[in-house]
């Protein structure tokens, strides 16, 4: 064991290195022999190594409960909500009322768990390489994004906000406070030794432990080929400007008080940093005139500024004013701050949170890391818009087990790609690089681009100029493996739904069910891609595709089914007149997840848009068998919620996962459908609705799924 120091506060966290796993570790990463993958179908891919059978509970059945439902022999603890102290300083919330758990301050919410919870990660305390397999740790570190926030949830006066078309009232603080609720919190946990229950350990106060939010507000410093580029300059000085007189000058050489938000999924690293992927950021930037010379200025000065605004929309989502530094009629350059990839210390709070501008500025869902043979790091990504695109970073540098500190610097430098696939089941990654993108066919009307951040801040537009896929909502992106990270090749793309009419062709890798006259309906219920790599190896630029499975309902070959607007469509999961899967009928895949069983773990983001089920997870084997993947419904949410971030802890006896607004309303643009007094839901406290993190466990302490 050695024990290393470091973080601000002059604290030391024991880095444990048993001599078994680190010869292991070793030795395991300048070549790892894999097979290499036998030829595939385009239509479905089954791999080796797995059991093809069913998971052993019985399926919850479709319902629309206000309550988190798990199989008979299985029970459920809410671990933390919305509003929630993280100190001991801060007082409990309350969550009776409207609006009560909702902190009125910027600085009271940056001591609460935020709101919107999305992915989250257990990291072991201490940190430990390689990770432990099991048995569940006494204690843990875990990291959780915040991806969004509601006003309609936030107003102090019950008589405000109960449309979405309404005015935000509140005060310039209560503003602040919206946009703090977002990030990332950084929780300690506790597992108690007998009964496997979950708590959470709180701080004295802010800066006297590990608990901590990271906000928008936050101290963030930018690396790799995007670091200085002009956007970025030019948007840093006026967020710094606006902050100095809220908060004071920058600490960190370089910083730039943008932290982060939007957060929705990520990912971790082998080296103990927590990754968190900025999405919908376009959304909490406003135009207050939109006539204004400095945002007329900025767009004739720079071509390629107007296209970027058009390709994410900015200004159009957030109705309700906001900080100074998020009005693009004083910072056109404002958005080039987010989209990015950010990497967070959880054991060491002195390291500022790190955009790494190599992994490219998208609406990222996902960044999941694993050890490539000749150790080299990948890292998958998807971008969660119709018709995007699914990318891997392929890092210069090699992970080094002895250094955990050293590896934070593996993201800055590396070579970005994006994938195409093609209709015979193979694949290639293309390189995003200045000269493959300046020797690619021009795009009428595209900006030409001049330096490689200028390729990694307009990837979208580089890809769609290198000629990739155009995907149906690339969400998550995962690849299984152990505690070691070692890649064995496999990687599972996450297609949650293609509704946009530019896109109801599909193509190949999102195939379409058609209509009685034979067209092709829009993709109303999403699909599971596997990627095998071609001979294991995570930095080929070659690979075989195929479908693992297609939301929809798996009963016939056609399923005439109903949406609330009356609309029928063909509901079957069924490709080219067979089933890809049997048992439960889902829609709207969002999020997997991998237990060390041999299953995968699917949560949903819109089931409740097609059938009459709430949102809910679903479990299929990854191996293989005779006839379509059983998938089976593991458990539903509350009402109006989505769930987010599914994770099985070591040892497979807790799974984890997040409850994400609940009580919200499809039908009405997902506003609230209660009145002041009368939410659409009462999760998970009663009252009023906040999202929350919950623990699953078997009541007899067996391992979960199984």
């Amino acid at each position: 064991m050695t024990t290393a120091p470091f973080g601000s506060n002059g604290r030391s966290i024991e880095l444990h290195l048993s001599r078994r796993g680190l010869l292991g570790a070793l030795a395991a990463l300048p070549v790892l022999t894999v097979a290499a993958p036998a030829a595939a179908s385009a239509r479905s891919f089954s791999g080796p190594g797995y059991r093809g059978v069913a998971a052993g509970f019985v399926s919850v059945a479709e319902n629309r409960a206000d309550t988190v439902t798990v199989p008979e022999g299985y029970g459920w603890q809410r671990l933390i909500a919305w509003g929630d102290p993280l100190f001991d300083s801060a007082a409990p919330a309350v969550p009776a009322a409207r609006g009560a758990p909702f902190p009125q301050t910027r600085a009271e919410q940056e001591q609460r768990f935020g709101s919107y919870n999305d992915m989250l990660v257990l990291f072991p305390q201490p940190y430990t390489y390689p990770w432990p397999e099991g048995p569940e740790p006494a204690r843990a570190l875990m990291c959780v994004n915040h991806e969004a926030v509601s006003p309609f949830l936030c107003a102090p006066d019950a008589t405000q906000l109960t449309e979405r078309s309404a005015r935000w009232t509140g005060t310039a603080d209560q503003m602040e406070a919206l946009y703090a609720a977002m990030g990332v919190s950084v929780v300690q946990l506790a597992c108690a030794p007998e009964g496997g229950d979950w708590s959470v350990v709180k701080d004295a106060a802010p800066g006297t432990g590990l608990n901590r939010r990271i906000t928008p507000f936050t101290e963030a410093v930018f690396s790799g080929p995007a670091a200085s580029h002009p956007w970025i300059a030019a948007a840093g000085a006026v967020f710094n400007h606006e902050e100095a007189a809220r908060s004071g000058p920058v600490r960190a050489a370089g910083a730039i008080k943008c932290g982060t938000m939007q957060n929705c999924a990520g990912g971790y690293t082998p080296w103990g940093t927590y990754l968190t992927a900025e999405e919908n950021f376009r959304n909490q930037f406003f135009t207050s005139d939109p006539q204004s010379a400095v945002l007329r200025d900025g767009h004739a000065a720079d071509p390629a500024l107007p296209a970027d605004r058009e390709m994410f929309r900015y200004g159009g989502g957030w109705p309700f004013g906001g900080p100074a530094q998020y009005d693009l009629s004083g910072n056109p350059q404002g958005p080039s701050l987010y989209g990015w990839i950010v990497e967070i210390d959880p054991y060491d709070p002195g390291f500022t949170p790190r955009k790494h501008t190599a992994l490219g500025r998208k609406q990222n869902e996902c960044a999941t890391t694993v050890i490539a043979r000749d150790g080299r790091i990948a890292v998958y990504m998807g971008d969660d818009n119709a018709g995007e695109f699914v990318y891997r970073f392929v890092s210069k540098g090699r992970f080094n087990p002895l250094d955990r500190t050293a590896n934070r610097t593996l993201l800055d430098e590396g070579t970005l790609q994006v994938a195409r696939f093609d209709e015979d089941g193979s694949g290639a990654w293309l390189d995003l690089t200045l000269e493959t993108v300046t020797a690619a066919p021009p795009i009428a009307g595209m900006a030409p681009f001049t330096s490689q951040g200028d390729v990694v801040v307009r990837c979208r537009e580089a890809a769609r100029r290198l000629g990739a896929t155009h995907m149906d909502r690339p969400e998550d992106v995962q690849a299984p493996a152990g505690g070691d990270f070692m890649g064995r090749g496999s990687i599972y793309v996450v297609c949650t739904v293609n509704t946009a009419e530019a896109y109801k062709a599909g193509n190949a890798a999102n195939p379409r069910r058609t209509d009685a006259a034979g067209q092709p309906e829009l993709n109303r219920t999403g699909h599971i891609l596997r990627i095998d790599e071609d001979h294991g190896d995570h930095t080929s630029p070659t690979f075989r595709w195929g479908l693992f499975v297609v939301g929809g309902d798996p009963a016939a070959e056609r399923v005439e089914h109903s949406l609330r607007d009356g609309t029928v469509i063909n509901a079957s999961s069924w490709v080219d007149g067979r089933p890809v899967n049997s048992g439960d009928r889902f829609g709207a895949p969002d999020n997997i997840c991998f237990d060390r069983a041999g299953y995968a773990w699917i949560s949903t983001d819109g089931t409740s848009d097609v059938f009459d089920c709430n949102d809910g997870v679903y479990v299929a084997p990854l191996g293989t068998s005779d006839g379509p993947r059983p998938v089976k419904r593991f458990l539903t949410g509350p009402v109006g919620s989505e769930i987010c971030g599914p994770f099985v802890a070591p040892g497979n006896r807790s799974f984890f996962c997040g409850i994400q607004h609940p009580g919200s309303s499809g039908l009405e643009g997902r506003s609230y459908r209660g009145g002041p007094g009368s939410p659409f839901s009462t999760f998970p406290d009663g009252g009023w609705p906040r999202d929350a993190v919950i623990v699953v466990r078997r009541t007899d302490g067996g391992p979960v799924g199984t």
